[in-house]
């Protein structure tokens, strides 16, 4: 296929760690059509795949998330027998950007890394001098980290936030007066679903009728029930394990939390304010950055139950500025993270990838490649 011009389209391999359902909110699918739309031929290789629908785009290398299985299904993919040599290469996900370096380097090939986690100002990035075009970060936040903190020179780093899928959920049932405040993420200390809990307790001590829904994202959810049992809000709280972040829990939620004690770079906050739900966050980098306080969601301090039940019931007592802050953030969070948008500047990133390196001759130089670290 060609684009518009009538050039050839420029083939890029994405590598992807295991895609949830329809990807959790952040789909592969439709940013590959788009691509396709720019003069680019995206194939995508991904550890494992929750969704069963078929894409001839996407080949599944489970081996690849296996540390003990990756130098083997990396040597598979270098022989070419199960992907062949692409033009660049871009790392989506954290888990493949080992991979991409040694494919890069082996291919001698220029590769794109995406940076979505703050942990990388603690951990470091290993990445190659030579084959490294650029690396993405998924905010302007996290790359002043990148740039500040880690020291990457500032024209290797550019700001793509992830584009983003709006799917209608199902209606709420007839009757339900009930308002449900809801909070989702992985079962881990740092997600905040202690003080959930506790800032639950307090609002139904004050006699306040609620429900509350704590969509648990993968691993064991019962350490999260047996504490609602502790602080006896049995009653008022379901705990779900939720396989995807999608229509079904924002249909579900009139207020939507996410009390995170560490940076986070609140992918499922920015679901949900896409949706327009109310929002209430803790006041960590990456969670403040979404959220416009007092116009589009309220931010409160970071493992402080009381503040986060005050800001609650705010909410529930002003239901038409609750209405408001969703209605603001809808329509910020769909302009900032537009699909179309990232389409547009990964297709420009990965063509000048692409491009022939400019040679400036200087007189008396010797030939070289910079080192990896």
């Amino acid at each position: 296929m060609a684009d518009g011009g009538g050039e050839t389209p420029l083939d890029v391999v994405i590598l992807a760690g295991r895609l949830g359902l329809d990807d959790d909110g952040w789909p592969l699918g439709p940013l590959l059509d788009r691509l396709e739309e720019r003069g680019i031929a995206p194939r995508a290789v991904c550890t494992g795949r929750a969704d069963a629908r078929e894409d001839p785009r996407v080949l599944e290398i489970p081996a690849l998330g296996r540390r003990w299985l990756k130098s083997l299904a990396v040597r598979r993919v270098f022989q070419g027998r199960a992907v062949p040599r692409p033009a660049v290469l871009h790392a989506i996900h954290e888990e493949t950007a080992e991979t991409a370096l040694a494919m890069a380097e082996t291919w001698r090939i220029p590769y794109i890394q995406t940076v979505d986690d703050f942990l990388v100002a603690e951990d470091g990035l290993r990445i190659s001098r030579r084959w490294l075009h650029a690396l993405v970060a998924s905010s302007e936040e996290l790359r002043d980290v990148l740039v500040d903190e880690l020291g990457v020179p500032a024209d290797r780093v550019v700001a793509i936030p992830p584009g983003v899928v709006v799917e209608p959920g199902p209606p709420r049932a007839p009757g339900s007066t009930v308002p449900v405040v809801g909070v989702a993420g992985p079962p881990l200390a740092e997600t905040g679903f202690a003080v959930f809990l506790e800032a639950a307790r307090i609002v139904l001590a004050k006699g306040r009728d609620l429900e509350f829904l704590i969509a648990v994202q993968g691993g064991d959810s019962i350490e999260v029930r047996r504490r609602a049992l502790a602080l006896r809000i049995q009653e008022r709280v379901t705990v779900a394990d939720f396989d995807v972040v999608g229509p079904r829990l924002w249909s579900a939620v009139d207020v939507y939390c996410q009390p995170a004690l560490e940076p986070s770079m609140g992918r499922t906050l920015t679901l949900a304010l896409v949706q327009g739900v109310p929002s209430i966050a803790a006041n960590v980098r990456g969670l403040h950055g979404l959220i416009q306080p007092g116009r589009s969601g309220l931010l409160v301090p970071p493992d402080d139950p009381a503040s986060l039940a005050d800001a609650l019931l705010h909410l529930l007592d002003h239901p038409a500025y609750a209405l408001e802050l969703g209605a603001a953030a809808r329509t910020a969070l769909r302009a900032r993270f537009d699909i179309d948008a990232e389409a547009d500047k990964l297709a420009a990133l990965y063509k000048r990838a692409a491009e022939p390196p400019a040679v400036i001759p200087i007189a008396g130089a010797g030939s070289g490649s910079p080192s990896t670290s």
